[in-house]
């Protein structure tokens, strides 16, 4: 008999500092307004699924998210514990540690953007993709895979750049050179986006990604943004 698990990963909502532009890393800045709303939307959307296990980064943007969506999903109730949702905030899946950057704009703070950044270049007091990839990698393969082996369906709320580490530890890409300096090209992470990564006796067998309306309202206030196709492949 073939044993099925899923994996839904999503970064937390909207905060001032992603509208700013500001480099937020393990600072704990609270989701504003919108990104409440997209917590809401997310969890209309994964609302279709019912999760034995739930996971949030240990800052606030990232567990607020995840609580928003699970009451707003209205199928949850079975994950409260003392009327709230019990959500395992866990420190392996807090954002990159932007260092010296952190609370700087990265569109325009020179130091920034000409810092040559690089698969294993720590930034400046602060973490490189490597490290973050790394700590993932073990909150995975301890935390996560073993659930997935045993046909759970698990929910992670992290991080733009926890998810894109959950791309090289899942298999969605390969891993870069350490010297890669194309990792810097990284396509932008939507906020409150579900990515559903689905498994076979332990094997992932297909990923995609959801649609999140407000969030895909929100990125059109800045620029055209095209909406990604439920059931294709993640970027």
């Amino acid at each position: 008999m073939t044993v099925k698990g899923t994996l839904v990963i999503l970064r937390h909502g909207q905060t001032d500092y992603n509208v700013q532009h500001l480099m937020t890393g393990q600072r704990d800045i609270p989701l504003n307004a919108t990104g409440e709303e997209q917590a809401r939307e997310a969890g209309r959307v994964i609302s279709v699924f019912t999760f034995d296990k739930a996971f949030s980064s240990n800052l606030g943007r990232a567990f607020n998210t995840a609580a928003i969506a699970l009451e707003s999903a209205g199928n949850q109730t079975h994950l409260l514990k003392d009327g709230k949702y019990d959500v395992e905030q866990r420190a392996e899946i807090a954002e990159l540690d932007t260092g010296d950057f952190t609370g700087r704009n990265h569109k325009t703070d020179p130091e920034i953007v000409n810092y040559g950044r690089r698969f294993d270049k720590p930034l400046p007091g602060g973490e490189s993709d490597q490290q973050v990839v790394d700590r993932v990698q073990k909150f995975f393969d301890e935390q996560v895979q073993p659930r997935l082996a045993c046909g759970e369906t698990v929910l992670v709320v992290s991080h733009s750049g926890i998810m894109r580490a959950f791309d090289i530890v899942l298999g969605f890409q390969e891993t870069p050179q350490p010297d890669n300096a194309g990792w810097t090209t990284r396509a932008r992470v939507p906020n409150a986006t579900p990515t559903v990564a689905e498994y076979e006796d332990g094997k992932l067998v297909n990923h995609y990604r959801l649609v999140n309306s407000k969030e895909l309202e929100a990125a059109n206030q800045n620029k055209p943004l095209k909406p990604p196709k439920a059931g294709g492949l993640a970027p």
